[in-house]
């Protein structure tokens, strides 16, 4: 057998490994994912030395990155929930989108905090207000966390400055300007794409499920009837999300001025995990005001004890899933498809199929984008996307591909199903079906786009 034939069935094998490892055989995440790294190392060849390697830097690599930012974000979403300020988030949602359009308010949170914030910390901040309206609307958590996750998924795909969008956009020669006014209006419907799977599918049997209601605490001062104002609800959220946007601007606008001691503090504390530690200490700020006879809340026994035990099993799965990542990564695929699409000419088709290729096989919405692009560039001229409006359109059709398929190699993934306490067998019903209905919305828009500019 050759290289491209056993390199294919090793993608298959593990990816099914693993499929039916969470959903059939109902083993813990961590060691499914593990199973299915062993599988694909197994039969691509690629040696036990190098896999061992590949998957002990990915598994690093990915802990680095988002591991802090998990811990930070849990703390601060059990410090709001706690405290009452998921309720009182919740109720302000509802008061703006009543009980029937909750879930869309949810959507289009995790729509506009995604463009500064990486979803993956972006979620882990926001979960305590899905399981609040998930309670409070009565309606199933699936439908809540699917919404959240896709209002997300969708402007970390479609908009600057997150760093694929943004790289694509570079690597095309896209004007940024262009990009992220088009982008905007195309990632509206991707967005409602996501939100229509989430609400039809989410209360089905199959996909259905709630928060236990011990896992509420229902904190109201008997004396004062009191819970946190909207206001000092949402601050801890906002606060990092506006200190995040404005480093953005100042890493754009005066990236010349990297010496001046002003800007320098300003990208220091938009970093994320200094922003997100500056909300957690206005998290906890609030906290301490309504409940100042909890002396234990920072402690091993308190409060952040207890998030930190939930933590570290999440950043343990999300850090497995960023490892099988790593593994395919190190492997002989991706040089595999790039010579095997880049002699083939088929228009509009051909960065989304090497982006779905590579999302799906690969885990990574951002490298799928990035990989598409760089294949897409030698060719971009030929196939009718020279133009500047041209190349914006190439890179709607990069990060459709990008879409699809989001499953269990994507460490996002695992924050999702970890963090909404989602059973993996649910979340790879129901995620995967509203990714490829995202993909596909968004390469129809690039379709369209080419119709009516091109």
């Amino acid at each position: 057998m050759n290289l491209t034939s056993l390199l294919i069935v090793a993608v298959v094998l593990s990816i099914s490994t693993l499929v039916l490892l969470v959903i059939k055989a109902k083993i813990h995440p961590f060691f499914s994912i593990m199973a299915a790294t062993f599988v694909f190392a197994l039969f691509s060849r690629m040696g036990a030395d190098k896999a061992l390697e590949a998957f002990s830097s990915g598994l690093g690599d990915t802990v680095a990155g988002i591991g802090i930012v998990i811990a930070i974000g849990t703390v601060t979403g059990v410090l709001l929930e706690k405290c009452g300020a998921a309720e009182s988030m919740a109720k302000a949602i509802l008061r703006i989108t009543g009980k029937k359009y909750a879930a869309l308010g949810l959507a289009i949170t995790g729509f506009f905090v995604s463009i500064p914030v990486f979803c993956d910390s972006a979620f882990v901040i926001l979960a305590p207000i899905a399981k609040r309206l998930s309670k409070d609307t009565k309606t199933s958590m699936t439908t809540m966390a699917v919404a959240l996750a896709m209002g997300l998924h969708t402007t970390h795909m479609l908009l600057p400055p997150t760093p694929g969008p943004l790289a694509v956009s570079g690597i095309v020669g896209a004007d940024l300007g262009l990009v992220i006014g088009i982008g905007f209006i195309i990632a509206i419907p991707v967005m409602l794409a996501g939100y229509i799977v989430a609400k039809k599918f989410g209360s089905k049997p199959q996909f259905e499920y709630f928060i236990s209601d011990d896992e509420f605490t229902e904190f109201i001062d008997e004396e004062n009837k009191n819970i946190p104002s909207t206001i000092e609800a949402f601050i801890p959220i906002l606060v990092p999300s506006i200190l995040m946007i404005i480093k953005t601007v100042v890493d754009f606008k005066y990236k010349d001025l990297e010496t001046n001691g002003f800007v320098k503090f300003v990208q220091f504390i938009g970093v994320p995990i200094i922003a997100l530690l500056i909300g957690m200490l206005l998290a906890l700020k609030t906290y301490r005001k309504l409940r100042p006879n909890d002396n234990t809340v920072c402690s091993f026994e308190g409060e952040f004890g207890e998030a930190l035990k939930t933590a570290g099993q999440i950043v343990l799965i999300v850090g497995a899933g960023g490892a099988f990542g790593g593994v395919l990564k190190a492997s002989p695929l991706k040089e595999l498809l790039v010579s095997t699409f880049s002699s083939m000419n088929i228009g509009i088709f051909a960065p989304f199929i090497i982006g779905a290729i590579f999302r799906t096989a690969i885990g990574s919405g951002t490298v799928a984008m990035i990989t598409a692009a760089t294949i897409l560039t030698p060719m971009i001229d030929a196939l009718g996307f020279g133009s500047p409006l041209g190349r914006v359109v190439a890179m709607i059709a990069c990060a459709a591909g990008g879409f699809m398929v989001f499953h269990g190699n994507d460490d996002f993934f695992w924050v999702v199903t970890s963090t909404s306490e989602m059973e993996p067998s649910k979340a790879y019903k129901i995620l995967p079906l509203a990714s490829i209905f995202q993909s596909i919305t968004a390469l129809a828009c690039a379709f369209i786009l080419q119709m009516i500019l091109l």
